[in-house]
């Protein structure tokens, strides 16, 4: 039986939780006896749901080593390379470990935030340069590596294997729709919780400044204002931290004329959950990245608040580039009429991306190619 490590970065949070889900279903339609053991925060439902997958969180190093050690193959996905020294050493010790003992590295899947200081630029070439495979699913993760001294043919850069994902059955959505006390038509919101406080590395990849936040907060907030007179906004919580969407969800009612019209849903739903919940509703209005690329599987209208550069880049894939604003310049006029438009022409926008979803989802399993020859 082969056995495969999977290092991510959490089952926490939705987004990350797909990418590893992604991952799984790659190697269990390749290689159905393999055994998967990830390195990762776990999430109860997870287990629930997947019993059969082995999660170890990395503070229990010795066993998270153990299981590597007794592995034929380490993957790692999703956006674990930025500028933490703790993170560049626990990237370190995974791939230089795994070179040790002659257990191929394979980068699959991952984005890759800016690299501005020296000594994060010096540490992660030498340590990615060890892997014997980087697959990119964007291209600021391709420019990111680039700018290091990283480039093809050692990076490939290709789709999001999210996008292999499927829904869950309408009749769950249905039920927990129904249990939330949601009932269609109803506008879909995520957010991203940024405040003063955010780590010093956020800060540098993304360009967040104090004086910016409270202004996009509030405009923001006055948008899902107007939004809520066409009917009920639902919050969906995509933080590893419920309170992170609970307070986002307490500001935004503080400057409703009606705060009874946005729910925020009771827990984190898995992702398949959350795919299924934004194919139920009319539209989108994403301030999480993983969101909107949901949303060329659900075709779900949506229009979306860009904090970093990789929003645009998606909302550009998906053919909706002129439906995001930059977080630092919201003009509340221009989003209203954005989402007039993109209201008016739902019927044309969800066929669009139907098409697209089929040739995204197409892109991925030819990209898992790649995957394929590691577990051969």
């Amino acid at each position: 039986m082969k056995k495969i490590t999977v290092w991510g970065t959490s089952f926490k949070k939705v987004a990350d939780e797909a990418q590893l889900l992604s991952h799984y279903k790659i190697i269990k339609t390749f290689c159905p006896e393999a055994q998967v053991t990830f390195i990762s925060q776990p999430h109860h439902e997870i287990r629930n749901r997947f019993p059969e997958i082995h999660i170890v969180p990395f503070a229990q190093l010795g066993q998270a080593i153990t299981k590597l050690l007794q592995s034929q193959l380490l993957v790692i996905g999703g956006g674990p390379f930025y500028e933490e020294i703790l993170q560049m050493l626990k990237c370190a010790l995974l791939i230089l470990t795994a070179r040790l003992f002659r257990i191929p590295v394979l980068v699959y899947g991952v984005t890759v935030f800016p690299i501005k200081l020296w000594w994060a630029k010096l540490g992660y070439r030498w340590i990615l340069n060890q892997a014997d495979a980087i697959h990119v699913r964007d291209q600021v993760a391709a420019k990111s590596l680039s700018d290091i001294g990283l480039n093809p043919p050692k990076v490939h850069a290709g789709g999001d294997p999210r996008l292999i994902l499927d829904l869950d059955a309408d009749d769950h959505i249905q039920s927990i729709l129904a249990s939330e006390g949601i009932h269609p038509p109803f506008i879909a919101l995520t957010t991203r919780h940024i405040h003063k406080d955010v780590p010093a590395w956020v800060k540098r990849a993304h360009g967040f400044d104090e004086a910016s936040i409270e202004k996009s907060n509030r405009v923001m907030a006055r948008v899902v204002d107007s939004l809520s007179e066409l009917g009920q906004v639902v919050l969906i919580p995509m933080h590893p931290d419920l309170d992170e969407d609970s307070e986002t969800a307490h500001y935004i009612r503080q400057q409703m004329r009606e705060p009874e019209k946005l729910k925020i849903l009771s827990r984190r739903y898995l992702s398949s959950e959350v795919l299924g919940i934004l194919r139920a509703a009319d539209m989108l209005f994403a301030g999480r990245l993983g969101s909107a690329l949901f949303c060329s599987m659900t075709r779900t209208p949506v229009m979306a608040i860009a904090y970093e550069e990789r929003m645009n880049e998606v909302m550009n894939e998906l053919g909706l580039g002129d439906y995001v604003s930059d977080w630092r310049r919201l003009d509340y006029e221009k989003m209203i009429s954005q989402s007039k438009r993109l209201r008016a022409s739902r019927a044309e926008v969800s066929k669009s991306l139907m098409a697209k979803s089929d040739d995204l989802r197409r892109q991925a399993w030819q990209d898992a190619e790649l995957y394929k020859k590691f577990l051969a």
